[in-house]
């Protein structure tokens, strides 16, 4: 390792001279609206540079040698378009493109160009982009976006701002590693989980699964979810959103920048405020005078949740010493009143959490000559999660209090409706680091190796009993040290048939915590140091044909919320060990076109088999992390879409069906052996269809209608072999529908759209998260501007 960075300090010293090439970067748009195109092709003629426009419209084009060139630019169902550049070195040209509507059919025979995101389908990765550039018109959040992609199951505990589980091909909770532009979530101001983080600062998302590149320097198991930004483009750019609708949901999101062409110098601000009541119907057993339990719907009293949040990035970029620097300050802050118990069984009338978070993010990337590329990342954030309860009275579920904790109305007990009365407050100071360097060896041999150590510090306090007691668990100091280092290689022949990407990672966990008992403390410490290795390949056979594999030996280690609870609900439990997973995937996809439009269909078999799977579980509704000895997860998962030539009716669909299972025959899950895996589904399926009218009232508006289906199966919440009813409830099957209008139009240099939508079109009984009742139906209306 010693003589690896001794390599990296000779090279940066040894580099005279950063670039003697310059770099093109454009924008797109269509004269008559004023729209980003995305999809476009732009190249140097008589050369191989090129790049296609992104969601945004942008592109980029780098390595280019000083000197004069034509660069076309082309799309179908618009004019080619040619233009004489000059390029300098070290310096970059800017260009502001607009194209015109074809007007015979000539101009429309163009090559269509790649969107960034089916690139990377397209790659050996095993990976699904999700595209956004629809959807973050529509009044969906983030985690119902991703609940329509194959493979993805996103349950929650309620309304907006509950609890949510994001599972993978059967792995969920932290499983996953969630990232914002290569960056870890909670490094970047959205620390409250990805179904709050506001789509409308979305560009795509990018699903991992099972097989994590290098890159990202992380420890999961079953996949990876990286949300992409939008670029910068120079000049005054923003978008903002406001959407309100029922339960007295109110939702802003606001972002802008501005990049200087002469200096490089950028600035990008985004924010976000979130508001609900949450008031939805739900259907429960109320008590009677008499003792008897009868069936009631009622309307959730105690279940309002408020969240605001924003992120400062500054820096410069295209230097001859950075192609970019940043510095992004980041803050957020939610507070929830939570309703029930983890399985709706009992209501809560003054419980509240909170989670206040705010930390700093530097970023560095450069290219240290042709081969050699930099890229530097480091943070710090600060979380302070608090819970409360310290109420006298125990209510029902008309919000009612019935009696004090000691059964009598007309006195005050010992407080806490939980049973024992409640103040406390986690403090987690959290570092993060990653270093990434790519060597290029020539166009058809690439070296990767990063390296992402991470610390977090815990300690807390429980304000409740401070006086009465002379010990406080939550002031021991707990420390979790994570380091991960991986190596890849990666391969392709000159045809670019085939691509071969092989890498090898090495995961250290160091945990310091001690365990409070009735006698002496029981020291936790525990280090934990394992390789791992994976590979992926793809093959492309024609045109229309390719196939993909891939496998990863992964390993996850505990996170902190894993060891030490989250102070509220959930308990502690220091004996964690890591998960390891055998990760396999198998994929073919066919792409085709004919006169009446263009389709793909896709086909992934995949297999985890994990050992001491990590899994939420309760017992007498006490929740804990505990291990599983061993799990399998098997499945196959379809997708699909065809979209009309004309670009005005797509309709896209998708299904799920995955066997995880327990395959422990020893241990405390023994006896389940052969279970399938407690409260997860494992059959779903997603349907969806819209109509574009271009063009209604002018030639600058469009008119969007969307239908979407998704069915779930019914699965149990407990383990299916147990014969008590009360731990095997089923979770009945579901099929909801959504449906809404989009119009867009356009006035002076602003993009702006106006969509209604009606979730839960038919008010189906919806459960989820250990049967906990979801929203009925609901209306939205939001409003979305894009300068």
């Amino acid at each position: 390792m010693r003589s690896f960075f001794l390599v990296v300090v000779l090279l940066l010293l040894n580099n005279p001279s950063f670039s003697q090439t310059g770099t093109i970067e454009g924008r797109v748009v269509s004269a008559t609206s004023g729209q980003p195109l995305e999809g476009v092709n732009a190249g140097l003629e008589g050369t191989a540079l090129g790049a296609a426009t992104g969601e945004e419209g942008t592109f980029i084009i780098k390595g280019i040698p000083a000197g004069r060139y034509t660069l076309v630019v082309t799309s179908v169902g618009y004019e080619r378009q040619k233009k004489t550049i000059t390029v300098e070195a070290g310096k970059t040209l800017t260009l502001e493109i607009s194209l015109k509507k074809a007007t015979t059919a000539l101009d429309e025979m163009v090559v269509q160009g790649v969107s960034e995101g089916r690139e990377l389908e397209l790659s050996a990765q095993s990976v699904e982009a999700v595209g956004l550039s629809e959807t973050k018109l529509q009044t969906a959040d983030l985690g119902e976006v991703l609940a329509q992609t194959q493979g993805v199951s996103v349950r929650r505990s309620g309304g907006l701002g509950s609890g949510t589980r994001f599972s993978l091909n059967g792995l969920t909770d932290d499983q996953i590693r969630f990232f914002l532009d290569g960056i870890p979530l909670n490094f970047t101001g959205y620390s409250l989980g990805i179904a709050n983080v506001p789509v409308n600062l979305i560009k795509r998302v990018d699903i991992y699964k099972g097989v994590v590149p290098i890159r990202f320097g992380a420890d999961a198991l079953g996949g990876a979810v990286n949300l992409v930004t939008p670029e910068g483009y120079p000049g005054a750019h923003g978008s903002a959103s406001y959407q309100i609708g029922s339960f007295g949901t109110h939702r802003t999101s606001l972002n802008a920048g501005y990049e200087d062409q002469a200096t490089g110098f950028f600035v990008n601000g985004a924010g976000f405020v979130d508001y609900a009541q949450n008031n939805y119907d739900v259907d429960v057993e109320v008590p009677q005078n008499n003792g008897k339990l009868e069936d009631a719907t009622v309307e959730r009293f105690h279940d309002s949740y408020s969240a605001y949040g924003g992120n400062l990035e500054m820096g410069v970029r295209d230097k001859a010493w950075a192609e970019a620097l940043s510095v992004t300050g980041f803050f957020s802050n939610n507070d929830k009143d939570i309703q029930n118990n983890n399985v709706m069984s009992v209501p809560y009338g003054k419980i509240t959490s909170g989670k206040t978070s705010y930390g700093l993010l530097g970023q560095y990337r450069q290219e240290l000559n042709k081969k050699l590329s930099l890229n530097l990342a480091s943070g710090y954030s600060h979380d302070t999660r608090s819970f409360t309860d310290t109420s006298s009275f125990i209510y029902n579920w008309h919000g009612e209090p019935v009696r004090d904790s000691d059964g009598d109305i007309r006195k005050r007990g010992t407080p806490g409706e939980l049973g024992t009365a409640s103040d406390q407050v986690l403090w987690d100071n959290n570092y993060y680091s990653r270093f990434t360097i790519s060597y290029r060896i020539n166009r058809n041999n690439v070296l990767d190796f990063s390296s992402a150590p991470t610390y977090v510090r815990r300690t807390g306090d429980e304000r409740w009993r401070e006086e009465i007691e002379t010990v406080d668990p939550l002031n021991d100091v707990r420390t979790v040290f994570n380091w991960v280092n991986g190596l890849q290689y990666q391969w392709s022949p000159g045809d670019d048939k085939i691509e071969h990407i092989l890498f090898v990672k090495d995961y250290i966990q160091n945990v310091r915590a001690e365990e409070q008992t009735s006698g002496a403390p029981i020291n936790r410490n525990r280090n934990f140091h394992t390789p791992g290795i994976g590979s992926s390949i793809r093959y492309t056979i024609s045109e229309q044909w390719l196939v993909k594999a891939s496998y990863e030996w992964a390993t996850r280690l505990p996170k902190t919320n894993e060891l030490f609870g989250n102070g509220s609900l959930i308990m502690p439990n220091l004996a964690l060990e890591p998960e390891k997973s055998h990760n396999v995937n198998l994929k073919i996809d066919y792409s085709g076109s004919a006169d009446s439009g263009s389709w793909n269909v896709g086909v992934n078999g995949f297999l985890r088999s994990t050992d001491r799977l990590i899994v939420l579980l309760s017992d007498n509704e006490i929740f804990k992390y505990q291990n599983v000895f061993a799990a399998r997860s098997t499945g196959m998962e379809a997708a699909g879409y065809w979209k009309s030539s004309d670009n005005s009716i797509t309709i896209e669909g998708n299904t799920t069906w995955q066997s995880f299972r327990n395959t422990s025959s020893r241990g405390e899950f023994g006896r389940f052996e052969g279970d399938r895996i407690p409260n997860r589904p494992y059959f779903f399926a997603n349907l969806r269809a819209t109509y574009r009218l271009p063009d209604p009232f002018s030639n600058a508006d469009d008119l969007n209608l969307f239908l979407g289906n998704r069915y779930v199966h019914s699965f149990y919440r407990g383990w299916e072999s147990v014969g008590l009813e009360r731990f095997k409830d089923e979770i009945p099957s579901q099929f909801t529908q959504n449906f809404g209008l989009t119009y867009g139009f356009s006035f002076q240099s602003t993009r702006a759209s106006v969509t209604g939508e009606v979730q839960n079109l038919t008010d189906a009984r919806v459960y989820d998260f250990f049967g906990v009742q979801k929203p009925g139906r609901a209306f939205y209306l939001k409003i979305t501007t894009q300068l």
